[in-house]
């Protein structure tokens, strides 16, 4: 018996979410309460959806449950999907009775390729479906002795979608057995419902139209045995006393065949209705790396889309959600997104694979936000380097790190994590490995998994993109008209809908290893900074890796990238950021100067701290020297690139540099006592001592650094 599947973290709320759809609605119950949503779990990729599917099918492995994922499917058919579906929930179960789907059965012998049932000879044409039949029943017998085998592969994901033959042996006796006389009555009975004439007339009707190649013919076909699989759920519901719903689980669904079968679904259910009949009792959780392909998610305008969130969700917050007179079906659909790992989360993870990793987890939160693949990924370099007897210095170059390929990983030398760590593989070759296998760098690794969806165009696109603080001002700017028109104009569409973008995080002590965050949101500066969506803070990092290491002699780089960002800002008034981008480009004393003047011009502390935080949050070309401490760089980098500032206010160029550096966890070693917090507060009290209108303010702020605290 196979290992049960790691619990994900903080997906409770989505957990009860489940429970409440699995539980069979009670008769005292509103009519409303017995439909159920189409549950769609979205979230970027690497963020665990498909390991919540397999723990929801662990926790639904006593009854009814099937999982089936789109991702290599290719354009499968509806009526195929539901026959692999009812496939997986008709095997046994240790004291449930089993679910039979004669309907959906009788079906498929119908469309059996290679079989044509005679129209003009109703006896001659029941022969042949008897004698498909009697062959399906050999079929099940033998399926009856491979069935444990079947059920094993299907568990590993390496059973395809049977053959309609095999299929059918399997749902007649491999696993649900039901007499073919059985299968033969009620099946017969039931596509015969809506005619007048022979009741065979029904299936040979669907068997020409199989035979067709008009796309309409074919839709009638996915719809008649889909609805028969419907129809096939709803008898056993209601001939059998169960205290739970089935489950189906589809993993991928923004896939080709994802969308066509849910589409069908959610038609059927809103015709059904029509014709009241009873709600059938399939919950349905699916997964989907972008929303393009995802109804129900909603939009007030060229932001962020708005999705209900994991901890939020309920049954009756979808239930609540329906409008009183639906123009369409997309209020059957559920959109969840799923979470990144708070701190502590990544603590407790950290905390599994060796008794000194917690002492370095902070790290790996602070360079991933808790994207869940990732923290997998960096946690086990983490336990490597711990048990190799490293430390900070090893810490601070964890993403150059080399990682080996996976040999026959799909034949494409695709790298994986050190060995031993347990980590996530990908696939493919890494962006700028050249697809020739060898050791690649983590960052480039990281970056591949997590844009190998992408074009390569799209790519190099978006690590230009990366120079901007918001995503949509690298278009306004100007940076991607080198690149072709449909990349100028599908890029951003890509990026949100695969929910790269975020909200911003507030620029304070909070975001460089101190205390306190949100504390300086709209304080009375002249200046505040726009609040549009940004790129996830651990895809900038690695992206920015990849356009500081582009020559100088390319026409698109790191320089030409954000001398052109700050041309655009001082066109615009926006000198806070101009100077963002004047930083980056190592214009420390210019920056210093400005803000050795804003602190007589502006009116509070409050004021001015937003525009020191703001301008040091600025990317660094080269942010770790693993040779130099990072307090003794600070200090470094303010005598090289502001001698004046140096000279004439030494506190404030190495607090401006420190801060700069602090920008960047890596900077931010040991987690316990960084050393950047002690230069931060020292020479926020030394800027005090000459600031006679900020002194409290000042303070205050060093304060939040003060580790003893």
């Amino acid at each position: 018996m196979p290992e049960p599947p790691e619990h994900p973290v903080g997906i409770e709320g989505i957990e009860a979410l489940y429970r409440e759809c699995r539980q069979r609605a009670g008769s005292t119950r509103r009519r409303l309460e017995g439909d159920l949503p189409v549950i769609v779990l979205v979230g970027r990729r690497g963020n665990g959806k498909t390991a919540v599917l397999k723990w929801l099918r662990h926790r639904g492995s006593r009854r009814p449950c099937a999982m089936y994922d789109f991702r290599d499917a290719g354009a499968v058919r509806p009526h195929e999907v539901a026959r692999q579906i009812a496939f997986g929930l008709s095997q046994r179960l240790h004291r449930q009775p089993p679910l039979h789907f004669p309907r959906l059965q009788l079906g498929l012998l119908a469309v059996a390729p290679g079989l044509t049932l005679d129209g003009s000879d109703a006896r001659l044409a029941g022969a042949q479906l008897r004698e498909a039949l009697r062959r399906d029943e050999a079929r099940g017998q033998f399926a009856d002795q491979v069935s444990n085998a079947v059920g094993f592969l299907q568990e590993l994901n390496l059973l395809p979608v049977p053959g309609v033959a095999f299929a059918a042996g399997l749902l007649l006796r491999g696993r649900s057995v039901l007499p073919p006389r059985a299968v033969w009555r009620t099946g017969l009975a039931w596509y015969s419902r809506h005619r007048q004439h022979a009741p065979l007339d029904a299936l040979v009707h669907l068997n020409k139209l199989s035979r067709s190649t008009s796309p309409a013919d074919l839709a009638e076909v996915d719809e008649q045995l889909c609805r028969a699989f419907l129809a096939d759920l709803r008898a056993d519901y209601r001939r059998g006393r169960r205290d739970r719903n089935c489950t189906v689980l589809l993993d991928n669904v923004d896939s080709p065949g994802g969308r066509p079968f849910l589409d069908l679904l959610v038609r059927l259910r809103d015709t059904d209705a029509q014709d009241g009949l009873d709600p059938d009792p399939l919950v349905v959780l699916a997964t989907a790396s972008t929303i393009r392909r995802v109804p129900g998610v909603s939009s007030a305008g060229p932001g962020l889309p708005r999705i209900r969130q994991a901890e939020a969700v309920s049954y009756r917050d979808w239930a609540d959600s329906r409008p009183a007179r639906p123009h369409d079906s997309t209020w059957r659909w559920y959109p969840v997104q799923l979470p990144d790992l708070t701190a502590a989360e990544v603590s407790r993870l950290g905390a599994r694979l060796a008794p000194r990793l917690p002492e370095a987890t902070p790290l790996v939160h602070r360079l991933t936000y808790g994207h869940p693949w990732s923290v997998h990924l960096l946690h086990g370099a983490v336990s490597e380097i711990i048990g190799q007897g490293g430390g900070d210095p090893e810490l601070r170059r964890i993403l150059e790190r080399e990682v080996e390929p996976q040999d026959g990983e799909g034949g494409t030398g695709a790298p994986h994590a050190p060995h031993g760590t347990g980590a996530p593989h990908g696939t493919g070759a890494p962006h700028g490995a050249g697809g020739t296998g060898g050791a690649v760098r983590l960052e480039q690794y990281a970056l591949h998994h997590l844009l190998q969806d992408l074009g390569d165009q799209q790519r190099r696109a978006l690590v230009l993109c990366s120079a901007a603080r918001e995503f949509d001002t690298a278009t306004d700017a100007g940076l991607l008209t080198r690149f072709t028109e449909q990349t100028q104009r599908t890029l951003g569409q890509e990026v949100r809908s695969r929910l790269w973008l975020v909200d911003p995080v507030p620029e304070d002590a909070g975001t460089r290893g101190g205390r306190g965050s949100g504390y300086l949101l709209g304080p009375a500066a002249p200046h505040l900074l726009s609040s549009g969506p940004v790129m996830h803070t651990w895809l900038r990092l690695l992206l920015l890796g990849e356009l500081a290491g582009l020559p100088d002699s390319s026409p698109l780089n790191w320089t030409t990238a954000h001398e052109q960002l700050c041309g655009w800002h001082r066109d615009h008034d926006r000198p806070v950021d101009a100077l963002y981008h004047r930083l980056a480009l190592g214009g420390l004393d210019e920056v210093v100067e400005h803000l050795s003047a804003r602190m007589w011009e502006l009116p509070g502390t409050a004021a001015w701290l937003y525009e020191l935080y703001a301008v040091t949050a600025a990317p660094m070309r080269r942010p770790v020297d693993p040779e130099l401490s990072a307090a003794e760089r600070a200090d470094a980098l303010a005598r090289e690139l502001a001698p004046r500032s140096f000279r004439d206010s030494r506190s404030l160029a190495v607090l401006t540099a420190a801060l700069w550096l602090a920008a960047d966890p890596r900077n931010r070693l040991p987690n316990a006592a960084p050393e950047l917090n002690y230069t931060i507060s020292s020479m926020f009290l030394e800027l005090a001592v000459t600031s006679d209108a900020r002194i409290a303010g000042l303070r205050h702020e060093a304060a939040r650094y003060d580790v003893h605290m």
